[in-house]
């Protein structure tokens, strides 16, 4: 309408121009001369009788002319009234239907469940689905990850583990080291331990017996008195000495530990890197936080790399890290697949399906379910005409199934094809519901 209005205007110009053209008669301009070869349009009547001489009234205008002024002006009142004349009577753009609206036929009663009437146009659009139980062995889960570890032959004949990246080899060998030197320090505290406890005891022997030849008479005192200070001596010193080999060795502890900590930060498990299984290798998936639930250690796994034409890997959730990403709010799950044939190389991108164990489930159409806000719904049948909008807990598409984990049980009719329609009267459920909560805050 906007638009129709901002052009008025111009069309009323050019439509009153045109009857003014034929009511009147062009005057001549003074000083300006036509020059051959000029065209010039003349009116309609113009053409009929020569132009006044200079100084004379033009001659009153034709019946045509007056009819086809009139007929000019009953076209411009016309568009006028029909760009500006309100549509519907209100001024305002009549709101497109909504056929869950239409009370006869659909509505929601005083304690939120959905009454459709039988037999109605729109009852018909609606495909009504017995919940059954089934067996299936598809993915409850699907994630993108990546091969971060592959265990591969050496040069010496051994396997030793190739990493995606240099940090993660660096972070792996400082960790090795730092194993290594948990060792050697244990083994120096606890010799630095027993070479300080002989020689107290060492310095004890020597001390009872010159107490017994002092007592004698056979020894002086002196002796003993050196003796007995050899001994504390050789106490402090061995504290002293049992003290520094503890502590190298708890920062031995302290610095695997924190490298320990890096490599289940990246989704490694150190367990696994200790071992060295054959035909073994090591890929990490961020799985987001709300999803956790689904996830376990032990649950089996397939893995299919675009590179490898899809070929299926099976496999198992190794462990899943300890420390939530802040960033990305998820957890890194580790996954170990078997490769016999040696055919993955750090690096790879993979798609992975989690839980392929088979199992039972419930599947129900894809189109009956439908998503307000941050929840899923299912419209479960209460009797003949009474639906009730159901809160869902959905897993995986698979084709034009979704699994259903929670909400519904083996036995209930749900809607199926045509369920978005009723969409508009979950909404004003919502809305209903949170204005008493909003009054009461």
């Amino acid at each position: 309408m906007a638009g129709c209005a901002s052009k008025l205007p111009r069309i009323l110009s050019s439509l009153c121009e045109q009857p003014r053209g034929l009511l009147e008669s062009p005057r001549p301009v003074p000083g300006h001369h036509r020059k051959e070869g000029d065209t010039v349009s003349e009116p309609l009547h113009a053409l009929s009788s020569p132009p006044p001489a200079c100084g004379q009234e033009p001659p009153p205008p034709s019946l045509l002319n007056r009819v086809l002024y009139w007929a000019y002006l009953a076209l411009t009142v016309g568009i006028c009234a029909f760009l500006l004349w309100p549509e519907g009577g209100t001024g305002k753009t009549a709101p497109t239907p909504d056929p869950s609206r239409d009370h006869g036929a659909v509505h929601r009663d005083e304690t939120g469940a959905i009454v459709i009437a039988d037999n109605t146009p729109f009852q018909r659009k609606l495909q009504v689905v017995a919940i059954q139980t089934e067996r299936i062995s598809l993915p409850l889960l699907n994630v993108t990850g990546t091969v971060v570890a592959s265990l591969r032959a050496n040069a010496s004949g051994g396997r030793d583990w190739q990493f995606h990246s240099p940090e993660l080899l660096a972070t792996y060998a400082d960790w090795q080291k730092a194993v290594a030197d948990i060792a050697f320090t244990k083994a120096q505290f606890d010799a630095v331990r027993e070479l300080a406890d002989n020689r107290i005891q060492a310095q004890e022997s020597l001390v009872q017996r010159l107490t017994r030849l002092v007592a004698a008479g056979t020894e002086p005192e002196r002796d003993l008195a050196a003796a007995k200070n050899e001994l504390a001596l050789s106490r402090i010193q061995g504290r002293k000495e049992i003290y520094e080999a503890e502590t190298a060795w708890r920062q031995a502890h302290r610095a695997e530990a924190a490298l320990r900590r890096q490599l289940e930060q990246a989704g490694l498990d150190t367990s696994l890197l200790a071992t060295r299984e054959g035909d073994t290798d090591i890929v990490v998936a961020d799985v987001p936080e709300n999803l956790l639930s689904r996830v376990h250690v032990g649950q089996a796994c397939e893995a299919r790399f675009a590179c490898l034409s899809h070929e299926p890997f099976p496999g198992v959730v190794r462990s899943i890290a300890p420390v939530l990403s802040s960033e990305r709010r998820s957890l890194r799950v580790l996954f170990t697949l078997q490769d016999p044939d040696d055919k993955l190389r750090p690096g790879m991108f993979a798609d992975i399906g989690l839980g392929t164990n088979e199992r039972s489930t419930i599947r129900v159409p894809a189109a009956g379910l439908v998503h307000v806000g941050t929840s899923d719904y299912l419209f479960r049948r209460e009797d003949a005409q009474r639906w009730r909008p159901t809160p869902v807990i959905a897993g995986e598409l698979q084709g034009d199934r979704v699994e259903i984990l929670e909400g519904v049980q083996e036995g209930d009719h749900v809607i199926g094809n045509g369920a978005i329609l009723l969409k508009p009267l979950i909404s004003d459920s919502r809305k209903d519901s949170a204005e008493p909560a909003k009054g009461r805050s």
